[in-house]
C-alpha cells in the first residue's frame, strides 16, 4: 500500500475517510483515519489531514508511509488545547512536499496515537525552519488553532531565541531594523522587502565567537539568520548565509510566551548540548 497512487472514479465523490478504503484493498475506515491523522495520506501532491475532505473524481490519493518516530519527542506542555514540543534541529515542523515523512507534525501525531490509543487533531500554528531547534506550538483544537494563529499574526506572542555567532559584536545591544524580500527559497534585505525588526543582546562572549539572544518583533523566513549577517556576525553553522561550519545551525528557539486561556504562558527548551560543544556554556 506504502506509495501506491489511487484515482477516485467517476461516481465515487464523498468524504476521504470513505473514498480512501473503498479504494485500498484491506483497508478499514478506521484505518484509514488513523493514516489521514499522521499525515501519510496525500491529495493531488499535498499532504492532506482533512478525513472529512471531499474527494471529486479524478483525484489522485497516495498512501505513504505512516511515520514511525525513532524517539519520542519532548513535550515541554499540554493542556487539552495547546501542546508545546522541543523540536530537534534538523527535523521539518510540516510536510512541505509530497511525501516528506519525518516531520515534527507527522511524528507527534503518531506518537500521541499510540499513547492515547486514538488519533488526535493537530494544527500547527507556527514553524521553525528545520535546521533550528526549539519551542514548537500545536493547537489541539480547531478554536484554539484560531486563536493562537491570530496571536501569532497579530504579534502578540513574545519568542527568544538562542544564536551562536562568529564574530563578537563590540556593542552589547542593538536594533536590526531592515525589511526582508523573499527570493528563490532565501531572504534578502531590499528596501522594499516587508516590515522586519530583531532586538539582540550579548550574553556572553568567548573567542572569537557570542552567544546572542534576539527577540523577533515580526515573523519573516530567515529573519533571524539575515539580521545577524547584516549585523556582520553570522550564526555559527549558517553555511547559507555565511556562517562558519558546525555539525548544526546555532540557532535555538529557547522561550515562547503566548497568551492562552484568558492569560500568559511561557514555554522554554532547554539549551541543547551542542552549543556546549561549541564553546559556550549557556546564559
Amino acid at each position: 500500500m506504502a506509495n501506491d497512487e489511487y484515482i477516485a472514479p467517476r461516481g465515487a465523490p464523498g468524504r476521504l475517510d470513505r473514498v480512501l478504503p473503498a479504494l485500498v484493498p484491506g483497508l478499514s475506515r478506521g484505518a484509514a483515519r488513523r493514516l489521514i491523522a499522521t499525515g501519510a495520506v496525500f491529495l493531488n501532491g499535498r499532504c492532506c489531514k482533512v478525513s472529512s475532505r471531499i474527494i471529486r473524481a479524478g483525484d489522485r490519493l497516495r498512501v505513504g508511509a505512516a511515520p514511525v518516530p525513532t524517539a519520542a519527542l519532548a513535550i515541554l506542555y499540554e493542556d487539552p488545547d495547546l501542546i508545546a514540543i522541543d523540536k530537534p534541529a534538523g527535523m521539518p515542523s510540516a510536510p512541505t512536499r509530497e511525501g516528506a515523512l519525518g516531520t515534527a507534525l507527522e511524528v507527534l501525531s503518531a506518537q500521541l496515537a499510540a499513547r492515547d490509543g486514538r488519533p488526535r487533531p493537530l494544527w500547527l500554528v507556527h514553524r521553525l525552519d528545520t535546521v533550528t531547534s526549539g519551542v514548537l506550538l500545536f493547537a489541539a483544537t480547531r478554536a484554539a488553532a484560531a486563536l493562537l494563529s491570530a496571536a501569532f499574526q497579530g504579534q502578540a506572542v513574545e519568542k527568544r531565541y538562542l544564536a551562536l555567532v562568529d564574530g563578537v559584536p563590540a556593542n552589547d545591544e542593538g536594533v536590526v531594523d531592515q525589511p526582508l524580500h523573499r527570493r528563490a527559497g532565501r531572504a534578502l534585505i531590499d528596501p522594499a522587502g516587508k516590515p522586519s525588526r530583531s532586538l539582540w543582546r550579548v550574553l556572553r562572549r568567548d573567542a572569537g565567537r557570542a552567544l546572542v539572544e534576539v527577540r523577533p518583533q515580526s515573523g519573516r523566513m530567515h529573519q533571524i539568520r539575515v539580521h545577524l549577517q547584516w549585523l556582520g556576525h553570522p550564526i555559527v553553522g549558517d553555511r547559507q548565509y555565511g556562517g562558519s561550519r558546525a555539525p548544526r545551525l546555532m540557532l535555538h528557539a529557547a522561550t515562547v510566551r503566548v497568551p492562552h486561556r484568558a492569560a500568559e504562558i511561557e514555554i522554554s527548551a532547554p539549551v541543547p548540548a551542542a552549543f556546549s560543544a561549541q564553546g559556550t556554556q549557556g546564559t
